[in-house]
């Protein structure tokens, strides 16, 4: 599991070519936040409970750093060389999602398999841009 966290200003994505009816082809705009990059790897479909505590475990590390309640979970394929299979992936974003909201989290999730716009303005301190690989 990869993951890049970033503690954001604000953050605003818009579907780009939405490739499924069900997604709405607007823009969503969001507040202070912690943004979460996501890259599930083959190697974690062995193990998804504990890639899941691990991933909430790091989210809530940092947002308690931070002092932030709101999360953006972003499925990205592009940190490494190794994926997981996309069903797997977008159900430990699903499962992180809920274990997150049951903590008192405001949690979003960015539609999967769709290409999109976005902007985001990142804080200046060293932790607002964390990496953690696990």
């Amino acid at each position: 599991m990869r993951l890049l966290m970033f503690h954001v200003s604000h953050f605003w994505y818009n579907p780009h070519e939405p490739e499924s009816p069900d997604i709405p082809d607007e823009r969503e705009d969001f507040p202070e936040s912690v943004l979460v990059w996501i890259q599930a790897e083959e190697k974690d479909e062995e193990n998804r409970t504990k890639v899941v505590r691990k991933m909430v475990k790091n989210i809530r590390w940092l947002c308690k750093k931070v002092k932030c309640k709101q999360v953006i979970l972003h499925s990205f394929a592009h940190l490494g060389d190794s994926k997981s299979s996309p069903e797997f992936a977008d159900g430990v974003i699903e499962e992180t999602m809920n274990r997150l909201d049951e903590r008192g989290y405001a949690v979003h999730i960015v539609p999967f398999g769709v290409f999109n716009e976005f902007e985001m303005q990142v804080k200046g301190p060293s932790l607002a841009k964390v990496f953690k690989q696990f």
